[in-house]
């Protein structure tokens, strides 16, 4: 018999503070050479080259989407996931050109 926690792991304070976070310090202010100087050094060991275009994929806890800005050209399908409304909604205006972006809370 599998036992199945029905709890809910949510620190309401945390994910508020968040949310607060991202939507004041929305990473608009990197330049275009930073975020990719950056996203090389997160993701350089990804395969990208290799077929990506089909893949599908998930950032989870997205904050800003400051990464999947850069992943989403990338893969078929990028599912942006983080447990602040209010920060998805500063991912979702960051990514408002990305048609193949799913937005869950």
């Amino acid at each position: 018999m599998t036992l199945v926690a029905k709890t809910r792991n949510i620190d309401v304070d945390t994910v508020r503070g968040f949310g607060d976070e991202w939507t004041r310090f929305d990473q608009r202010q990197l330049s275009d050479a930073e975020r990719r100087e950056i996203f090389s050094m997160y993701f350089g060991i990804f395969p990208f080259s290799e077929g990506s275009h089909a893949w599908e994929g998930f950032d989870l806890g997205c904050g800003t989407g400051r990464w999947a800005a850069l992943v989403a050209p990338r893969v078929a399908t990028l599912h942006l996931i983080d447990a602040s409304s209010e920060a998805l909604e500063v991912a979702r205006r960051n990514l408002a050109g990305a048609s193949n972006c799913d937005f869950r809370c």
